[in-house]
């Protein structure tokens, strides 16, 4: 894993709801990809939605702890 550099700059609150914001929306066609893969029975196709939905759950925990992290720095 990577550390953050000392300079870089905490995610705001708009970064952060954007962050959040722009997974969220993808949210539904990564639903629709798995149902569609899981219709065709396409294996590949149904890993490659599950594995993009980990990745996107995984990309909103990392903005909420940076988030966090960033909060408990500035108190």
């Amino acid at each position: 894993m990577s550390k953050k550099s000392k300079n870089s700059k905490p995610l705001g609150t708009f970064g952060t709801l954007f962050a959040i914001g722009s997974s969220v929306t993808l949210a539904p066609v990564l639903l629709r990809r798995f149902k569609e893969a899981r219709a065709d029975g396409d294996k590949l196709a149904l890993a490659d939605a599950a594995v993009s939905g980990a990745a996107l759950a995984v990309g909103v925990l990392q903005v909420l702890r940076a988030r966090k992290s960033s909060r408990k720095v500035e108190s």
